[in-house]
């Protein structure tokens, strides 16, 4: 991977850019010592205590290790990109702790407080599917091409989750089929030379977005800053037309 290239200077924190991997449904990987269990979408959320709750498949062997008592865990989760890339593979967010089941009811009194603040429709499979089960971390890892970081838990509590996390893979992808134009537009505004290739969208989140640009010689990525964080898809329009040089907010929306 050839190494970023940035615009101005808004990004997420590390400890942010782990957040937003939490936020979005990517894959994951659970290993305890009794196996190891795949999970497509785990619907992670983070709460203010500190804890980050799963939700795993109803009757999975994984359970009865939990119910004999605090199961040690590392979740690997594969943050992945949202069009077909090459190398589709983000960013890797590892987190090390003590995994725990919770009871349907005490799942279900969980969940009424999350969906006040994310009306996360998983998770209303509870009971019916899958069951939450709770890791307290001890250990957050996160790597990706500005770096590996290991984060407190106190910071990765702190860290404020992105607004766009569950709407960017969708935007994403209408980007890529739909205005291939406006991606153009936005390879002019690159900060650095880039590759005679078809730029392609990688990410977006409050402080900017980043295109990719396949070459011969390996993925080069380049970061455009947005002139201020964002809160929302409209506010994602306006900016990524004022980045392209447009004067309208019509495009990919």
């Amino acid at each position: 991977m050839v190494p970023l290239h940035t615009s101005r200077h808004l990004a997420p924190s590390p400890a942010e850019r782990a957040r937003a991997v939490l936020a979005r449904p990517n894959p994951a990987t659970v290993t305890t010592q009794g196996g190891t269990l795949h999970l497509v979408d785990p619907a992670c959320h983070v709460h203010r205590g500190g804890t980050v709750s799963l939700l795993l498949p109803d009757r999975h062997h994984l359970l009865d290790e939990m119910a004999r008592g605090r199961t040690a865990a590392t979740v690997e989760f594969t943050d992945t990109g949202a069009v077909a890339l090459r190398d589709p593979t983000r960013s890797l967010l590892w987190i090390s702790g003590t995994l725990t089941a919770l009871d349907e009811a005490t799942a279900r009194m969980r969940a009424l407080r999350l969906i006040r603040d994310d009306p996360d429709e998983r998770l209303l499979d509870i009971g019916h599917g899958r069951t939450m089960v709770v890791l307290e971390p001890y250990l957050v890892v996160h790597s990706d091409t500005e770096g590996c970081h290991l984060l407190g838990t106190d910071e990765f509590v702190r860290a404020l989750p992105d607004p766009l996390g569950r709407w960017e893979g969708p935007w994403l992808r209408h980007l890529e089929e739909d205005h291939p134009d406006l991606l153009m537009a936005l390879a002019g505004a690159c900060p650095a030379p880039v590759p005679l290739s078809r730029p392609r969208p990688l990410g977006v989140d409050r402080y900017g977005m980043t295109l990719r640009f396949e070459a011969p010689d390996g993925d080069h990525d380049v970061r455009l800053s947005f002139s201020r964080p964002v809160e929302s898809p409209e506010e994602v329009a306006m900016e990524v037309h004022a980045l392209a040089g447009l004067t309208d907010a019509c495009g990919p929306f």
